[in-house]
């Protein structure tokens, strides 16, 4: 990989679940060795690719909104093709 891009460094490097927790404790992965959140490339701070040879590594833990489009999406697709049902939200 070219590159090593996390959607929350804070959330990879910490906390119970740290996927990546074990590899910045060896010493194997850093703020500095990152190159970016993905963020900071959706928002144009950083360049995602910019070769044709270059590979970028996404690694993420999952974002809410993520979710929510996620769940858009279904509902929506539910809708065109006439099936699922409402339920009553208590």
């Amino acid at each position: 990989m070219s590159k090593l891009v996390v959607d929350d460094w804070g959330q990879c490097k910490s906390g119970k679940f740290g996927s990546l927790r074990a590899h910045v404790e060896a010493g194997k992965l850093s703020e500095e060795s990152l190159y970016a959140e993905l963020g900071q490339i959706v928002a144009g701070l950083k360049p995602g690719r910019e070769s044709e040879n270059e590979t970028i590594l996404l690694w993420h833990r999952g974002l809410s909104l993520s979710d929510i489009a996620l769940g858009h999406a279904m509902l929506k697709k539910g809708e065109l093709l006439g099936i699922g049902q409402r339920l009553r939200y208590a």
